[in-house]
């Protein structure tokens, strides 16, 4: 039996199909814009049942229908030669079996023994830190790094990979530190530039994590369509943040909105990039109208409550009232017959988040801030990042300023302010609350504030 190049068995493997697995192992830690040949391979390695089922699992990924359907095919070819398979190659049947048929838990969980037992066995790991991101599990994504990370201390990727998790459970220092030493060690690679950028974001950093981005961005062009939009978004949103829009929204035209309108998380990024530049007050034009075609399809997949709520929000900025009402009361169905582990996800973040967003969206300010309001102590189990779901906590704060509910807004705003102090349009809303409640001083205080960040941000 042939061992791959992490010195693993795989079953029924010839030379060509090692090479295939060792170069979809780069190219699935690496964002690669390559795996499309792996899955041609595939087709013609019906009998080497690891590629066909890591064939299965780039499919499943899709987060689509088609990606489900495209997955059965592969998971039927490993199944016909289960006699064949390593013991691991049969826990990879199990894990991608459950993720096929729904039970996206039971699949993390064989993944996490894999990696347990197998700690060289990186498709695996990196698939399991997918499965809980999904969820929104971070310690889970932590502990499945810390089992394959003493074991591959020297390839740059695991330390990026660690580094996200650490940044989603606040870990700053420790996930800036592994995320520097993977591009030392790896320049281009793609998920660690975006773990520094997320660090970044965070302590507010904007010119630093401009200069970043774009000082590692020649690497992404080879990468495949989510890390080159989602890397180029992570870009824009510093631009927001520093009072230039206007280049948050060239990247939108040029960079985000660009490669595979089709996909979802594609759309994801370009529905949130437009609901930011919106919240600052940037006409988009048409934009809206122009990404609808792309959601209409999509009401009723209901894949992932995480990318529902951003079709669900694109669709009624683009005045689609049918495809909104009717994907309304198809989510509510969705969630009537969620599986236990994911019933918070759709009944009580999902749910209410996507009614208190159409709700913004059609000026109903009141109702979306009490409906988002219901569904944010609850979004993190929709999966997504901090900074992704950052969005509809920025919906619900200027649902509660338009709505006129000052105190709550109040609280919202001071507490964003007091973890990102540089961010000259919390200062501008502050200053809008303090004005109704009567505190001129702090009104005033808080203006000045922003015009020196912005004075700062614009000088060139």
């Amino acid at each position: 039996m042939l061992k791959d190049a992490q010195g693993l068995d795989v079953a029924n493997a010839d030379d060509a199909a090692i090479r295939a697995i060792d170069r979809a192992l780069e190219q699935w830690l690496g964002y690669g814009d390559e795996l499309g040949r792996y899955v041609a391979f595939a087709q013609k390695a019906r009998d080497v049942p690891l590629v066909q089922l890591q064939t299965a699992v780039l499919n499943l990924t899709l987060e689509s229908p088609e990606g489900f359907a495209g997955a059965r095919p592969f998971i039927d070819a490993a199944r016909a030669r289960e006699r064949d398979m390593t013991e691991r190659e049969r826990l990879w049947l199990h894990a991608v079996s459950a993720w096929a048929e729904g039970a996206s838990d039971q699949a993390g969980e064989v993944f996490a023994t894999i990696v347990r037992r197998w700690p060289r066995d990186l498709f695996a790991g990196k698939t399991a830190q997918l499965l809980c991101l999904a969820r929104g599990d971070f310690e889970g994504m932590l502990r499945i790094a810390e089992d394959f990370v003493p074991a591959n201390q020297e390839i740059g990727y695991v330390h990026g990979m660690r580094a996200f998790a650490l940044e989603q459970l606040n870990r700053l220092d420790e996930a800036e530190t592994d995320a520097r030493r993977a591009v030392e060690m790896r320049r281009e690679d793609p998920w660690a530039h975006h773990a520094v950028a997320h660090v970044m974001e965070t302590r507010g950093r904007l010119e630093e994590g401009i200069a970043w981005m774009e000082g590692l961005a020649d690497t992404w062009e080879d990468r495949n369509a989510f890390i080159y939009g989602h890397n180029w978004w992570h870009t824009a949103l510093f631009y927001i943040d520093s009072e230039r829009p206007g280049h948050a929204l060239k990247l939108y035209d040029t960079r985000i909105w660009d490669r595979w309108k089709e996909f979802g998380h594609d759309q994801a990024n370009a529905i949130a990039l437009l609901a930011r530049l919106e919240l600052r007050g940037l006409d988009v034009g048409a934009r809206w109208k122009a990404i609808a075609p792309y959601l209409s399809p999509r009401i009723r997949e209901h894949c992932s409550a995480f990318l529902d709520l951003h079709y669900v929000h694109g669709l009624a900025r683009a005045g689609e009232r049918e495809a909104v009402t009717e994907m309304l009361a198809s989510l509510e169905e969705r969630a009537e017959r969620a599986k236990p582990f994911e019933r918070k996800a759709w009944r009580d973040a999902a749910v209410p988040a996507a009614h208190g967003l159409v709700a913004h969206a059609e000026g109903r300010h009141a109702e979306a801030a009490d409906r988002l309001g219901e569904s944010l102590p609850h979004l993190q189990s929709v999966g997504g990042s901090h900074a992704q779901r950052a969005l509809f906590e920025a919906i619900h704060v200027d649902a509660l300023i338009r709505a006129g509910w000052n105190d709550r807004a109040l609280a919202h705003l001071q507490a964003a302010d007091r973890a990102r102090g540089g961010i000259a349009h919390l200062k501008r809303d502050l200053a809008t609350i303090y004005d109704r409640l009567g505190r001129a001083e702090d009104a005033q205080s808080a203006r000045l504030q922003a015009e020196r960040l912005t004075r700062r941000y614009q000088t060139p």
